[in-house]
């Protein structure tokens, strides 16, 4: 194994032949916006998780559990993201350093905020990335591949839902109203 050379059969951003039959083209367009938003994910991954461990509060126990279920969402959407990507003859974005790179948002910064903030926060990270699926959706619709089309419909939905919960969270105060 000693002076085996190392070499890299495939980098970010090259398109082989895919087994759909797409365009080489057209997978390159939806290959490298795929991994945009597999960036992105995986970044608001993280941030999710950090409050899950960070929070505090009388509502401690329930907004642990959903941070954690929103979180589990977007690693079941990130795998499913960089599994089409190989579909399409690429190569998924795996590095924590350029998936913060390409994110589609800036993550915030090492630290323990507010819970207001921070979830306004995810809530910005969230509504970016669902503006970039949307466009997405387009895409791939005009490219004729409906199997990402299919994908990503899905879990537009998730993240739809998701945000849906941190826009009631942030949400006035109901109960006092009589």
């Amino acid at each position: 194994m000693l002076g085996m050379q190392k070499m890299i059969l495939q980098k970010l951003g090259e398109v082989k032949e895919n087994p759909i039959g797409l365009d080489r083209m057209q997978a390159k367009q939806i290959s490298d916006a795929l991994n945009v938003a597999l960036a992105s994910v995986y970044t608001l991954y993280h941030q999710l998780k950090k409050h899950h461990w960070v929070l505090e509060g009388p509502n401690f126990r329930d907004l642990h559990l959903l941070l954690d279920e929103m979180a589990t969402n977007l690693l079941t959407i990130a795998d499913e993201v960089a599994e089409r990507v190989t579909v399409l003859g690429a190569y998924p974005i795996s590095t924590p350093r350029k998936q913060q790179e390409l994110s589609l948002f800036v993550p915030e910064e090492e630290g323990v905020f507010g819970l207001r903030t921070m979830l306004t926060n995810d809530m910005g990270a969230y509504q970016q990335i669902i503006m970039r699926v949307r466009d997405m959706i387009r895409i791939a619709v005009n490219a004729g591949d409906y199997g990402t089309e299919a994908m990503l419909k899905k879990h537009l939905q998730t993240l739809e839902f998701d945000v849906h919960h941190i826009e009631h969270i942030l949400g006035d105060d109901t109960l006092g109203v009589l």
